[in-house]
């Protein structure tokens, strides 16, 4: 269901959306009792899952997703293609040994997207 097609929630619900915000926690003597940090849940990502994150992202933007077979197929074709490509600049010398294995290792870390989500 897309956010336009109507509100969400039980049949005769107006989707009223209720705010949770933090609330402070009062020991027996009205004491505010100290609240454990919130943990961030992205700095226990490798940059791997962030890479894979963001990709799909921009697939899911798109109405596609690296997690159907296919998708991560041509996907995976695609980067194929690309080091085919950066192969040939790199006999042709247009790009350097340094270059080409820093970008290189880059489409390589995109090709384990799909496996990363």
């Amino acid at each position: 269901m897309h956010p336009t097609d109507g509100p969400l929630g039980p049949p005769g619900s107006h989707g009223t959306v209720i705010q949770f915000g933090r609330r402070t926690t009062r020991s027996g003597r009205g004491r505010r009792t100290p609240q454990p940090a919130p943990s961030d849940p992205a700095a226990d990502l490798t940059p791997q899952q962030e890479l894979a994150i963001t990709l799909e992202a921009m697939f899911l933007h798109h109405d596609r997703t690296l997690t159907d077979e296919a998708t991560a197929d041509a996907f995976r074709l695609t980067l194929d293609t690309v080091l085919l490509m950066l192969d040939g600049s790199r006999a042709e010398h247009l790009v350097g040994e340094e270059e080409y294995r820093h970008l290189a290792g880059m489409i390589d870390g995109m090709r384990g997207a799909p496996e990363a989500l």
